[in-house]
């Protein structure tokens, strides 16, 4: 094999990624998510990554207060949620209209195997106000440095 062919092989490995962003409510919270994704695609070791959600507060909704949950399993081990004061994280009142959100952080290290994000919002009464899962699939090759996503 040439060293070109080479190159355009491990070049195809590290561009290979599989990941998602999807509403978990299936469309049946009582915000609407318009859009959201997750990049760089593929993420890479140490850099920051962002999530970012496009959402619609409907018509006669005005939300003062709630809780925002955090969670995520590795490889299907779920690790303990976190559970934060909703206008904490989000600007309250949240009124009729559409809103941008981003989260940036820095993408681990070491990881090889399947990662699942989930972000649900609640209001004060306990309804589900929105709910947005990533999933990415990680491989750790051997004997590089790079995560392959």
């Amino acid at each position: 094999m040439s060293l070109v062919a080479v190159v355009k092989t491990v070049a195809t490995l590290f561009s290979l990624s599989s990941s998602s962003v999807s509403d978990c409510a299936a469309g049946k919270s009582v915000f609407q998510i318009n859009s959201q994704g997750f990049g760089p695609e593929p993420p890479v070791a140490g850099q920051n990554v962002t999530l970012w959600i496009d959402y619609t507060v409907p018509d006669g909704v005005t939300v003062n207060g709630g809780q925002a949950k955090y969670s995520f399993t590795y490889n299907g081990i779920p690790f303990p949620a976190s559970t934060e004061d909703l206008c904490t994280q989000i600007t309250c009142p949240q009124v009729p209209g559409t809103y941008n959100i981003t989260s940036t952080s820095e993408w681990p290290s070491g990881l090889s195997g399947k990662i699942v994000s989930k972000i649900q919002w609640y209001d004060e009464s306990g309804n589900e106000l929105l709910c947005s899962q990533t999933t990415e699939k990680t491989l750790l090759l051997r004997g590089g440095n790079k995560d392959e996503l």
